[in-house]
């Protein structure tokens, strides 16, 4: 049983697009580590969650409220969200 065409390319798009966050996820790192970021950083936990800690410099902004407040971020930085994760 081989791999047909189709399953090459959708291995290579899905390869392609988790090494590119994964860049984006290291220069993330290094921004915030030094201090400086030219981005807002939104942590899309929930408030007792953020409360208990967060990355400095962090917005708080639980997905809940999302769609209440999308028009009020800025337009002009590139916004960066981080939640709880999962393997």
């Amino acid at each position: 049983m081989g791999f047909s065409a189709s399953d090459i390319r959708a291995n290579r798009d899905y390869l392609a697009q988790k090494l590119r966050a994964e860049k984006q996820r290291n220069d993330v790192l290094k921004a915030v580590e030094g201090g400086t970021f030219d981005f807002v950083l939104l942590d899309t936990r929930g408030s007792e969650a953020f409360a208990n800690g967060h990355i400095p410099g962090a917005w708080c902004l639980p997905t809940s409220e999302l769609d209440q407040v999308a028009g009020l971020l800025p337009k002009d930085k590139e916004l960066v969200t981080y939640c709880w994760g999962h393997d």
